[in-house]
């Protein structure tokens, strides 16, 4: 069966604290609806708004809230090498699976820049490593050939979050590799790389569709037609992404209750234009799935 990953929201409280009882909440849903992993710190988390200390008791609420139910992924990627190692050497005592590192955002290093910063990372954990590759937001894209010598190189790289169209570049992976998984980073694109051999999601529509996305996982397994979940998917993230990841997922928590809907600057809550689009769209996508 195929992994559905949840990148968890950061819920805050009106005064900006970790809204810690809005967090359990949302994780013990989830658990109930058989949700195999969190990842902790990621963009979804608002992690480039967390201070260090914030991260690791984040990090640490979350592994004694689940309590070995959830793989645990921990979002330790920064603009720079040091400050990943640091993080990674702070947490490498926990009891989690392992990291999720992204690609250092802003300074464009090459080829060799990036594998010099995961090689290094990778040498200091006996932790699992995923590597996430998001061209469109780290303004960088590791390459098949990075991604094929970092996970041959070390036998802890053992994933890639792609949140990237780029099929060709998950097939030449998977070909060149063994024992090595690439994940869908990208909800409305979940068919099509689950036909190109990814073996699962790190989903952030998984907050309101991890029902669906199970049942989406056995129609394939079991040769059914799944085109009306894959559109409903579709439908869905594009709702979910009318403004900037996660602005509108905590908008339709709060709806439910869940959580405040309030981001960090510079973060800001919903425009009233997406908010109109999803208040007349949502309830009745939900009703069509």
């Amino acid at each position: 069966m195929k992994k559905l990953y949840t990148a968890l929201i950061t819920p805050f409280t009106i005064t900006n604290d970790i809204d810690y009882p809005a967090l359990d909440k949302i994780i013990l849903r989830l658990l109930d609806e058989k949700v195999e992993g969190f990842v902790v710190c990621g963009t979804t988390g608002e992690s480039s708004t967390c201070s260090e200390n914030e991260k690791l008791a984040l990090l640490e609420h979350v592994i004694e809230l689940c309590d070995h139910r959830a793989e645990i992924y921990f979002g330790i990627g920064s603009s720079n090498t040091c400050d990943s190692m640091r993080l990674l050497k702070l947490s490498e005592a926990l009891d989690f699976e392992g990291y999720l590192i992204v690609t250092p955002y802003y300074n464009q290093p090459t080829q060799f820049g990036l594998y010099e910063h995961f090689s290094t990372l990778a040498t200091e954990t006996k932790k699992k490593i995923m590597l996430y590759n998001v061209p469109a937001r780290c303004g960088v894209s590791l390459s098949a050939a990075t991604v094929i010598k970092l996970a041959n190189d070390f036998e802890n790289i053992v994933a890639l979050k792609q949140a990237s169209r780029d099929l060709e570049m998950v097939k030449e992976i998977l070909n060149a590799t063994q024992d090595f998984i690439v994940l869908s980073g990208n909800d409305d694109y979940l068919l099509e790389g689950i036909t190109s051999g990814m073996s699962g999601v790190v989903s952030v529509i998984a907050h309101f569709a991890a029902l669906q996305m199970h049942a989406f996982f056995e129609g394939l397994e079991e040769g059914r037609d799944v085109s009306e979940l894959d559109i409903f998917f579709k439908k869905l993230a594009h709702l979910c992404f009318l403004e900037s990841n996660p602005i509108v997922i905590k908008y339709l928590l709060s709806q439910k209750n869940e959580c405040e809907n309030v981001l960090r600057l510079p973060m800001t809550a919903i425009g009233y234009e997406a908010r109109v689009v999803l208040d007349q769209n949502y309830d009745k996508l939900f009703m069509e799935s």
